[in-house]
């Protein structure tokens, strides 16, 4: 029987050993106190002994000798591991995340979706022509209404700004997706009208898409596509009332609606969307293309580009 220590970390275990112990008995014994696999076991003594099992300890380690022990305990190692596993996992993931990001910049959802505003048009030589073509685009790109455009299966050919001489309407809808044109504009042409106003308005051209007639039909519609457009408004979403979950109404019809006068005349095939009166009457052999607003407003732009040279 002969007795040696064994330090591992700044501690110390005293180990009494038979002449029959061998080596891979101890170093299960050495597993047990100090928690290093016998795999990853180092045992230096004036050099490092013997790794063989089956030797024998007696003749390995003389008796009062102070072994020092190298190794990592098993439960850091599968930590680390689990550490490990976990940052590239993350760094996956992360990747992954980028390359979505870089589609998302180089692939526009409009840009990829048949229904949609295929182009834009802001009236030239007035004062704030970017931020009208500005507003034209966020209105395209709002997400209430590029869901009700993708739902509806609507493609507009070309959204416009409304024609300034277009005293009496607030816009149009052209052949039913032709050209829809918006009044951007305040009336002193120095400001812009309310963002929310005016989408409400591209909502009840929008059903002109379905509907010509201001009928039952068509109002039906534009409150669908407004309902639709206020659940989809994530600005509304989460709303409380002393901690609880407000209660907000279904959509109500606004005043848009309740004086259709007050917008346009009708979808535009012969008449426009007319403040208080009745739509103009274009002849009856008058085209879509060369028509009276057509023509006026390529001739206001005619006059705008000769003032510019």
């Amino acid at each position: 029987m002969s007795v040696f220590s064994v330090s591992h970390r700044g501690r110390s275990v005293q180990f009494d050993v038979d002449d029959v112990l061998t080596m891979g008995a101890l170093r299960q014994r050495l597993e047990q106190q100090f928690g290093v696999a016998p795999p990853q076991q180092k045992l230096l003594l004036k050099g490092e002994i013997s790794s063989d099992d089956a030797a024998l300890v007696a003749f390995l380690i003389p008796a009062n000798s102070r072994i020092v022990l190298m190794g990592t305990p098993a439960a850091e190692l599968t930590a680390f591991r689990e550490s490990t596993s976990r940052r590239e996992e993350g760094r996956a993931n992360y990747a992954k995340y980028q390359a979505t990001q870089e589609v998302s910049r180089t692939r526009d959802p409009l840009e990829t979706s048949s229904f949609k505003f295929h182009s834009f048009e802001a009236l030239p030589g007035l004062p704030l022509q970017t931020q009208a073509l500005a507003m034209l685009r966020r209105l395209a790109r709002d997400v209430g209404v590029r869901e009700i455009m993708n739902r509806r299966k609507y493609s507009v050919g070309e959204l416009r700004e409304l024609h300034p001489n277009e005293r009496t309407i607030l816009g149009y809808n052209r052949n039913r997706g032709q050209v829809i044109a918006l009044r951007l504009r305040t009336d002193d042409l120095e400001g812009f009208r309310d963002y929310a106003e005016v989408r409400k308005v591209l909502m009840h051209e929008l059903a002109h898409m379905v509907w010509d007639e201001h009928d039952e039909r068509f109002h039906r519609l534009n409150r669908e596509h407004c309902q639709e457009l206020e659940d989809l408004d994530w600005t509304r979403r989460g709303q409380t009332v002393g901690g609880l979950p407000s209660a907000r109404p279904r959509f109500q019809q606004s005043t848009i609606d309740d004086d259709v006068g007050h917008v346009d005349g009708g979808a535009l095939t012969s008449s426009g969307f007319v403040l208080g009166g009745t739509a103009p009457q274009l002849p009856p052999d008058s085209k879509d293309v060369n028509s009276k607003r057509d023509l006026a407003y390529k001739a206001w732009q005619h006059r705008q580009q000769q003032q510019q040279q």
